[in-house]
């Protein structure tokens, strides 16, 4: 089955892994020694000792299964009970580790995907223990929560209680919950429905491009196409593919409509006002943040469209369509490099962020915290999992000596930066950060990824394949996210008036902000009709609500980049105090710790002013090359 979640947080019993999952690969093992393969003997030193710490987990899941009736008991109980979660939920979180890290490994292992399997389980039976806590301490009246909260011995907790108390409105009874949570496996139905017809059951046709090659058009070929720099095979693309997801328009639609009834559902159950607010309120991030994010890329749509015009101009192209969007810049070869040539490149990339960070990155090489290359049965792409308390992050790669892979690899270890800071200076329940916050430390570092290639590098067709690649981001990650966070919206809103979500509908109102976005109106590309089923396509959807993130995380981390590089200490310390804070605040008030306040206009401001530099520097170096 082919997954594509890129680069996104999963959320998954609370493990804080950062993910990009495509496919078990049926390559070799790449070049490479054991230096360059992870140690996990830090986590257990082999199977036999997982299995006894496994067995011992076990018997964690007992005092808390006794807390059953004792959660709003007494200060005294609760502080019992939370002992007793937060101890199993650590050890079991690091049995996860182990047992993920190795079935990620060499997905052909039987013996690790059984202990991942073994692992889920105890995963489940713990949240089947600990189910009556929420609805026990919401049971606490009003009057008597303060000083239960306040009780020295729940110190250690507050965050927890309040925002638990803090969704007391919105919380059922625990007769009412039992019936809600019966409905979880049914609310599923929608995103297995897509998953199945997606990647099991679509008949992708085969086309025959220039080359006479003949390539069935499925998603990965179309990944891969759809950047080929002849333009009929391009176009040939595109409609093979989006035709074959308009043959089942009127199936797509259903099931979309199935998953919008499911949120509306939950939003009448919880006596939410809209569905985002409902999605947003579970992490506390208001409704305006939202709305704010949308604003703001659309009234810097122009300079979106500018980009494209110089991409235009660089294919040498009369008009720009929809099925060019993905050819680069520049049509440079890119650069090679060796992951030996990546370390010492990300050493001087982040030198802005100080000494100790340095040695964070030097100590995740020197003791063994990546497996940097592809192999046979070794899942595709990159993630980076940092479940491990009282061990440290580890990194999965498939470097490839590209740039890409350079940009990976930093990515990855912001990741783990941030859960190395954070689990050193958060107790364990506050260890763990927010999805809202979770991109901003990776991205930050491909910001600081580019801004060293361009001071280290004064070739023009260097700096123009640079910019491409910062250019591109914001095209893909600000723009194309929010464009899905501004359909999703509309789509919700439209279903909470009253309209059925039918193909037509959903094609018009995803063709409608498609050519809003990209400039149809304006001469800036071109947007075919069949392009209206695209949002058949897109995932993300499933995960109501999600992607805005993709966006807000873009804008803060280049937000928190120009701080850093252009104020210095002051800056790098409240960006490294915002990555320490874990999750001991809410989203909004994290980010604020490191400069940035997203329910505002200056992060759009800033890095939006660093595109539009960009921009202008490549427009130079391109104008410089024509002459």
């Amino acid at each position: 089955m082919f997954y594509l979640l890129l680069r996104s947080y999963l959320v998954l019993n609370r493990l804080p892994v950062i993910t990009l999952w495509l496919l078990f690969s049926t390559l070799a093992k790449a070049e490479g020694t054991v230096a360059d393969t992870w140690d996990l003997s830090a986590l257990y030193a082999n199977d036999e000792a997982w299995t006894k710490a496994a067995t011992e987990a076990e018997t964690l899941l007992k005092p808390v299964e006794k807390c059953k009736g004792q959660w709003g008991k007494s200060p005294k109980d609760a502080a019992r009970c939370f002992d007793s979660y937060y101890k199993a939920h650590k050890e079991i979180a690091r049995l996860s580790n182990y047992a993920g890290q190795k079935a990620s490994a060499n997905g052909e292992d039987a013996a690790a995907q059984a202990l991942k399997g073994q692992a889920g389980k105890i995963w489940a039976r713990l949240q089947e223990v600990s189910s009556p806590m929420q609805s026990e301490i919401i049971a606490i009246p009003s009057k008597k929560f303060a000083s239960f909260r306040d009780n020295a011995l729940l110190k250690p907790y507050r965050m927890t209680l309040d925002n638990i108390v803090r969704k007391r409105e919105h919380t059922l009874s625990a007769k009412e919950n039992q019936i809600l949570a019966y409905s979880a496996e049914l609310a599923e139905g929608s995103r297995e429905v897509f998953h199945s017809l997606t990647t099991l059951n679509l008949p992708f046709p085969s086309i025959k491009l220039s080359t006479g090659e003949s390539v069935e058009i499925n998603a990965p070929a179309f990944s891969k196409w759809r950047q080929s720099e002849n333009a009929d095979d391009r176009d040939k693309v595109f409609k093979a593919f989006f035709g074959t997801y308009k043959e089942f328009r009127e199936t797509y639609a259903s099931n979309f409509n199935s998953m919008v009834n499911r949120d509306a559902f939950y939003r009448k159950a919880l006596g939410y006002k809209s569905d985002v607010e409902a999605s947003l309120d579970s992490s506390n991030v208001p409704v305006n943040v939202y709305s704010k994010m949308i604003e703001q890329v659309r009234a810097n749509r122009p300079l979106l469209w500018r980009y494209l015009k110089l991409k235009q101009k660089m294919m040498g192209l009369k008009e720009l369509k929809y099925s060019d969007l993905y050819l680069p810049l520049t049509r440079e070869k890119a650069p090679s490099y060796t992951f030996e040539e990546a370390k010492k490149i990300s050493r001087e990339a982040v030198k802005p962020l100080g000494d100790e960070y340095i040695a964070i990155l030097d100590r995740s090489n020197k003791e063994r915290w990546i497996d940097v290359y592809p192999g046979k049965g070794k899942v595709s792409g990159a993630y980076m999992d940092g479940s491990a308390y009282d061990v440290h992050p580890y990194l999965l790669m498939n470097y490839n000596n590209d740039y890409e892979s350079v940009s990976t690899y930093l990515h990855e270890f912001g990741h783990a930066a941030h859960s190395f800071y954070s689990t050193k200076a958060q107790p364990y329940p506050y260890a763990d950060y927010p999805t809202f916050a979770a991109e901003v430390a990776s991205t930050f570092n491909e910001v600081l990824l580019n801004q060293h290639f361009l001071a280290a590098n004064q070739d023009p067709k260097f700096k123009l394949f640079i910019l491409g690649q910062a250019l591109e981001s914001f095209r893909t990650t600000v723009f194309r996210q929010a464009f899905f966070a501004d359909f999703e919206w509309t789509v919700h809103e439209l279903a909470q008036k009253g309209n059925t979500l039918t193909a037509d509908l959903l094609d018009k109102t995803y063709l409608d902000l498609l050519k809003l976005y990209y400039g149809d109106t304006e001469g800036v590309v071109k947007v075919d009709p069949l392009y209206a089923i695209e949002w058949a396509y897109i995932p993300h959807f499933y995960n109501n609500f999600y992607v805005f993130q993709y966006t807000t995380s873009f804008i803060a981390s280049n937000a928190l980049a120009a701080k850093v590089l252009n104020e210095g200490p002051k800056a790098r310390d409240a960006y490294i105090s915002m990555l320490k804070a874990g999750g001991s605040l809410y989203p909004l008030d994290i980010l604020k710790l490191g400069g940035v306040d997203m329910s505002g206009t200056e992060p759009y401001k800033i890095a939006f002013a660093a595109m539009e530099k960009a921009l202008a520097e490549a427009e130079k170096i391109v104008d410089g090359m024509k002459k």
